[in-house]
């Protein structure tokens, strides 16, 4: 068929389909969210005809830009809004999903070269998974977890597994060269991660992490052999078990702790064990660094309350932190590392481990930085605390890290360099931290935490490659 042709077919059907939601929805009032799925799944099923009405990306991007410029002018022009935005904007939480949606569309064929399993099962999940979640969800959904934006649900996620493995292995099954075996394998393995990446997503990322991450997954194992997907399972799950029981010991809500999961498994499948070591030491041992206060024998002043927000109310008897950092806070102290990983897996270059171990480091001493009082914040009794801070993450992480490297004259310096880097991450919030506390928001806090840990890292590579001449 002739691009153009098929072009303006695709973009007459999508207006019909909004068009007949418009009517359905001013006739019947059914919930917002099922009116926006109504118009998903249509959309989604419809982009898989791609591959066989298209032979290269270009029509496909031009469609998506189209799309993009249509959806926007939706936003952004009044008459249009309010004639067909309930249609996607009816739900109450702010999200960029429809346009998230062509833009995925349009980067996933060009990646797949439109070839039809690449392209397909990631849209496929993203139409189908997606939107059978949100409906469960809204119908059956009774055990809640928390997100960034609120609360998902156990049954929602749980439907969004099983569409989403039906969408990997019918069409691998049916459609691939691929073992029985493998495809089963596979579909478990995208499953999982998928489900975690739909949970932490926020404001509609969804419809772009979905088929960008199963694309990106589907890839990488579709060559491996039945025993490394065994393991990548194993690992999955175990991953996913630890954060969940894991739970209450930690400040971290669920979306933030699937989250964390997450970054363990790229941890361990780009790098290998040892690049999994860091982050789980983070983890795990993070909650020690954070201020304990007992409100009984100590109450809070109204400033530390304001601040201290993680600590129990003075009634809760639970003695168990208030879990109030989002996945936009993990994202924010693994950032640094994930720089270092993915720089490493392009470039080969195990020497990266060590500022990926020193980024772990520093944001370790900030997370103890940023639980100081505000009252009395210059005193003494603060830098005491700061420097013992640093010497606690230092020695946690790279006591590990001579251990995993080997003692020599080399690692014994790089550990001390290591020492200077996560101190002055450390020293650097803590002259910042009062007027990064007087923001409206924490979004300045994660950015300073970011580029602190980022420098710190970058600058001790300098010893290993010396200056430019």
């Amino acid at each position: 068929m002739n691009s153009w042709l098929a072009i303006g077919l695709v973009m007459a059907i999508l207006g019909g389909l909004m068009l007949g939601l418009r009517v359905y929805q001013r006739r019947f009032s059914p919930h917002p969210e099922v009116v926006r799925k109504l118009l998903h799944m249509p959309m989604g099923l419809l982009t898989l005809s791609f591959p066989w009405l298209f032979t290269s990306a270009v029509p496909v991007v031009l469609l998506a830009s189209l799309s993009v410029g249509w959806l926007v002018l939706l936003r952004l022009y009044k008459p249009l809004r309010q004639e067909f935005g309930s249609v996607l904007g009816g739900v109450s939480r702010q999200s960029l999903g429809e346009i998230y949606f062509p833009i995925a569309v349009a980067i996933v064929f060009t990646l797949s070269h439109g070839d039809p399993l690449l392209f397909g099962i990631p849209i496929l999940i993203l139409t189908l998974a997606d939107a059978i979640a949100a409906i469960i969800g809204i119908r059956y959904g009774q055990v809640h977890y928390s997100t960034s934006e609120g609360e998902k649900s156990a049954e929602g996620s749980l439907a969004f597994f099983m569409a989403a493995f039906f969408s990997v292995h019918i069409p691998l099954l049916l459609l691939s060269t691929t073992g029985r075996t493998e495809t089963l394998l596979i579909a478990l393995i995208l499953g999982l991660l998928v489900m975690l990446l739909e949970a932490i997503a926020w404001r509609g990322l969804d419809n772009l992490f979905i088929p960008l991450g199963s694309f990106v997954l589907l890839q990488s194992h579709l060559s491996m052999s039945v025993a490394d997907l065994a393991v990548r399972l194993a690992v999955t799950i175990g991953l996913v078990l630890f954060v969940l029981c894991w739970r209450n010991r930690t400040t971290l809500n669920d979306s933030a702790l699937l989250g964390a999961a997450f970054v363990g498994y790229l941890s361990w499948t780009l790098g290998g064990w040892r690049w999994l070591l860091p982050p789980l030491i983070l983890l795990v041992t993070y909650p020690l660094f954070v201020s304990w206060v007992d409100q009984q024998k100590m109450p809070l002043t109204p400033q530390e309350q304001k601040i201290m927000r993680w600590l129990p109310a003075p009634s809760d008897r639970s003695r168990q932190w208030q879990r109030i950092h989002t996945i936009h806070s993990v994202l924010s102290v693994c950032a640094a590392g994930l720089l270092w990983l993915l720089l490493f897996v392009p470039l080969d270059r195990p020497e990266f481990f060590y500022p990926y171990t020193l980024a772990f480091a520093a944001n370790l001493a900030i997370v103890g930085v940023a639980g100081l009082s505000p009252v009395n914040y210059w005193h003494r009794a603060h830098v005491v605390r700061v420097t013992v801070h640093v010497l606690k993450a230092w020695l946690l992480l790279f006591i590990p890290f001579l251990v995993i490297v080997g003692l020599s004259a080399s690692s014994i310096d790089a550990a001390l360099g290591g020492l200077v880097g996560t101190g002055l991450s450390a020293i650097a919030y803590y002259i910042s931290q009062p007027y990064l506390r007087n923001r409206s928001t924490d979004r300045l806090a994660w950015a300073c935490r970011v580029l602190y840990t980022t420098l710190a890292s970058a600058l001790s590579l300098i010893p290993l490659y010396g200056f430019p001449s």
